[in-house]
């Protein structure tokens, strides 16, 4: 009877149904098209966000991998501009040595760094290799024909010295003169620019690659597989080796060549190809359902049944999906009070993400909601933030530094999303990505020695620092340090010792500030203050502590060593109004510290450019000088202790400058070696000291030896063999009437090298002797391995004998020393009787000095060394003369 009831109920809604056996088939055609016109639109939908997720990735790797490139660049480029500047400051031998005192070469695992002379030939490595010739190839042809004035990167390429492929980056080399004196190469395996290819980003088919703006490829990965060399366009990335790809290119500022990015379509869009067979499925499904429904009217409740199938399956499907997500899926709903206004929201799904994150079960969390869970929830804004959402609907996303302590992370990534009834909020933890990028922002702008800002930081801080002082109507310090003696402790006791006297330095600076100074590390040993100046005298007692500070004592290598700092002071607004301008004056009043004895503080002075005006026209007129015939050598006598004759003479050059008048060599030597022009001068010294020898012996006269100083630049360069024996060759003289003058701190620079030219020249049969030793650093057993036949005893030790018992003790010593080395000793400086009767007492052997004679002209000499010929020659000479 029940059962008859329930089908009477259910006969009319039957009959209704089969009345519209005409409508039905026009219903269930409508819902099929509306079916799948939803799905391809949902598929377009997704296709386009997979392709804006696939254009954001690329985007993301594209940055990330032009940064590590720029970055690799700017370190090649920075190595080829220090190599140049030290080539060019300390000629091609001498640079490699200077660069790697101060840990300035890259290294020699990755990189390789060559110079080579203005013919081509590699005349320096590191590492060291056989020497080589470049000439015929592309990137050294591209210096030699003009001056870009910039780093070449050319085409993959391997010589005779390295059978491996290498990417070459050169710089041009110039002489004093500006003209084209070689290249400085660094390269590289072009692996090395596609080393960051992860896989777990690019897939199995991505590409990196680095292209010239030629359209030659310099470095192309594609999965495993390394290639180069190959010339391509833009478009030809996007189906390289049969492969499509989504694919980028950015041009590299500053430098001809582009950064290429791709990824494989196949794998880029593989995630998108599975939803849309999902949903073509899902939709085919939804279509069988339908037209089975209209057909089968009767199976009606199975089909009901198929349906709720249908969607628990999408639901497990939906938590099978988020379980596995990287991001915490929390669903809330809202919660409101007897007036209809959200009060709170209670949680109503997670996944295992949101689990771990909030430190709750699933369970747990149902019975639980937002502000009772967090009450900080809702100061935080937060809970007002989810209010804001459902009412505006849509999706809203922020990244957040988190505050409250129920959330197991820092930095989080937040979307939500409004819902019928509540929101859906999905948060990823980025603790990782911000702090790298905090490390990055602090690496890129503080030095990693010392930890203080940088140069660019600097600048930076001195140009706020420069707004702040302006808005403030207040004064501004700038004081520019360089360390006193830092050379000398990074020379004797290592590269270590000195990075750790900088450390000490650095702390000790920053412990003498007051808040709100700035103390920075320039480069090397230099150091940057910025200090507040209110009242116009508070800064000067903080560059007193910090001058005492660094004069301190320090313990390195179980040595105590002490330095000392010369410090220059620029003030704003008075010594300039930008930050170029007062870092220059800074650095100008710095060198007045210097020039005034060092461990002294010097405040700016417009006096100071007017020096450096008159340091820059000697240099202009010295540049001009040799060509014009304005140096002039004299000659001042050495004498032999015991018998009182002249032996020989030392060259010593003047310059007869057009306003200035005679000058004397330290007024312009110093700026001969700075500028380079001491090459040019050096050679006239030689060849015109050889050639007056000469005369004088062509003459008639006894020979003597004539002593030529050579400067540290000088004995540096490569072909000072070559210039002696030129000279020698060109004026006649023979080598053994020729003697060099070298200081000993000039030897001991490359001790190894040193010793061998010495050995060069002394083979050749020229003498050689130490000038002003005492005053370096020579140690006795460095000191019996040179090729050397005397001593010159420095004219500071010789000006108190007879007065002076330290000085004494120090001059006796180092006679005793040379004669057990079986070395002549020579004093310079002798100008009164008390010192050659000591120095006479005490064995020396020979001695030069306004006592005997001051410097003489060419003339003069002749007349002095007439005087002390015999009868017969003196008299054959004069009658020569009147003839």
């Amino acid at each position: 009877m029940m059962r008859k009831s329930i089908f009477a109920r259910r006969r009319p809604w039957l009959r209704r149904g089969l009345d519209s056996y005409l409508a039905l088939p026009l219903f269930a055609g409508l819902l099929l098209l509306a079916i799948w016109l939803v799905t391809l639109h949902e598929i377009n939908n997704e296709r386009a966000h997979a392709q804006e997720a696939v254009s954001d990735s690329l985007r993301e790797l594209m940055g990330t991998y032009e940064a590590q490139v720029s970055r690799s660049l700017d370190g090649i480029d920075q190595t080829l501009r220090v190599v140049k500047y030290a080539v060019e400051r300390k000629g091609a031998l001498g640079a490699f040595a200077e660069l790697e005192r101060v840990g300035l070469l890259p290294p020699g695992v990755v990189f390789n760094v060559s110079i080579v002379d203005r013919n081509g030939q590699v005349v320096a490595s590191r590492p060291r290799r056989a020497g080589m010739s470049v000439a015929e190839q592309p990137y050294f042809k591209v210096h030699q024909e003009r001056d870009s004035g910039s780093t070449f990167v050319s085409p993959v390429s391997r010589d005779v010295a390295n059978n491996d492929w290498h990417v070459h980056f050169t710089r041009r080399l110039d002489d004093a003169l500006g003209n084209f004196a070689g290249i400085v190469i660094v390269e590289t395996d072009p692996a090395y620019f596609t080393s960051s290819y992860e896989r777990s980003r690019l897939g199995e088919l991505g590409m990196l690659a680095l292209v010239g703006s030629d359209g030659i490829v310099r470095a192309l990965r594609t999965g495993d597989k390394l290639s180069f060399g190959q010339r391509l366009n833009a478009q030809q990335f996007g189906h390289l080796d049969g492969v499509a790809r989504y694919s980028d290119m950015r041009e590299l500022h500053g430098v001809a060549l582009n950064v290429v990015v791709g990824l494989a379509q196949q794998e880029a869009m593989s995630s998108f190809e599975r939803q849309r067979k999902e949903k073509l499925w899902q939709a085919g499904i939804a279509s069988a359902v339908l037209v089975l429904g209209s057909t089968l009217l009767c199976l009606w409740a199975w089909q009901g049944a198929r349906h709720r199938t249908h969607v628990r399956r999408a639901q497990e499907t939906y938590a099978a999906a988020t379980a596995a997500s990287m991001d915490a899926f929390f669903v809330l709903r809202a919660v409101r009070d007897s007036a209809g206004e959200i009060s709170d929201f209670a949680f109503f799904d997670t996944n295992s993400r949101a689990e771990k994150m909030i430190g709750h079960s699933k369970e747990e969390l149902r019975g639980m909601t937002l502000c009772g869970l967090s009450p900080q929830a809702r100061s935080s804004a937060m809970f007002a933030g989810m209010v804001r959402v459902m009412q505006l609907g849509g999706v809203h996303e922020q990244e957040w530094e988190n505050n409250l302590p129920q959330l197991k992370a820092r930095w989080l990534h937040q979307q939500m999303v409004a819902v019928e009834g509540g929101v859906v909020a999905i948060v990823r933890d980025i603790t990782e990505r911000k702090l790298a990028e905090e490390r990055m922002l602090h690496l890129a702008h503080h030095d990693t020695l010392t930890g203080l800002p940088n140069r660019s930081r600097i600048n930076a801080r001195l140009d706020q620092a420069i707004a702040q002082a302006h808005r403030h109507n207040s004064a501004l310090l700038v004081a520019f340090i360089d360390l006193d003696g830092f050379k000398l402790v990074n020379d004797s006791l290592g590269h270590n010792a000195g990075d750790e006297l900088l450390k000490v330095v650095a702390e000790r600076m920053g412990d003498c500030l007051r808040a709100g100074d700035v103390v920075g590390r320039f480069g090397g040993d230099e150091f940057v203050l910025l200090l507040n100046e209110r009242h116009g005298v508070e800064a000067a007692p903080v560059l007193e502590r910090v001058r005492e500070a660094v004069l301190e004592s320090i313990l390195l290598c179980d040595q105590e060593v002490q330095v000392s700092c010369s410090i220059g002071v620029a003030v704003y607004p008075d010594d300039g109004a930008d930050a170029e301008t007062l870092l220059m004056h800074a650095d100008t009043a710095m060198y007045r510290a210097k020039d005034l004895g060092k461990n002294n503080c010097q405040f700016y002075t417009r006096e100071m450019n007017a020096t450096i005006e008159r340091k820059l026209h000697m240099l202009e007129g010295l540049r001009n000088a040799v060509d014009e015939g304005q140096f002039q050598l004299v000659y001042q006598p050495k004498v032999d202790l015991r018998t009182g004759h002249v032996f020989g003479v030392e060259a010593l050059v003047r310059w007869l400058h057009p306003e200035y008048g005679l000058l004397g060599p330290d007024r312009f030597i110093p700026l001969a070696e700075e500028s380079g022009i001491i090459f040019a001068l050096g050679e006239w010294v030689l060849q015109t000291a050889c050639r007056q020898n000469q005369i004088w012996q062509e003459a008639g006269l006894s020979p003597l030896r004539i002593s030529v100083n050579v400067s540290p630049r000088q004995f540096e360069e490569q072909r000072l063999v070559q210039r002696v024996a030129q000279a020698l060759e060109e004026s006649g003289l023979a080598p053994e009437w020729l003697e060099l003058e070298v200081t000993e701190g000039v030897i001991m620079r490359d001790l190894q090298q040193a010793v061998a030219k010495m050995g060069e020249l002394r083979a050749m049969g020229i003498s050689l002797s130490i000038d002003d030793f005492g005053t370096g650093y020579s140690s006795l057993s460095a000191l019996k391995s040179f090729p050397i036949s005397t001593l010159k005893i420095d004219k500071s030790f010789v000006r108190d004998l007879g007065s002076n018992a330290g000085d004494e003790a120090i001059a006796s010593s180092i006679i005793g020393l040379a004669h057990q080395l079986r070395l002549r000793v020579i004093a310079e400086g002798v100008e009164t009787e008390e010192q050659r009767a000591f120095l006479r007492h005490n064995g020396c052997d020979e001695m030069q000095g306004y006592l005997f004679s001051r410097p003489l002209a060419p003339e003069q000499l002749r007349q002095l060394l007439l005087r002390q010929s015999p009868p017969e020659l003196a008299q054959r000479q004069l009658a020569a003369a009147a003839a």
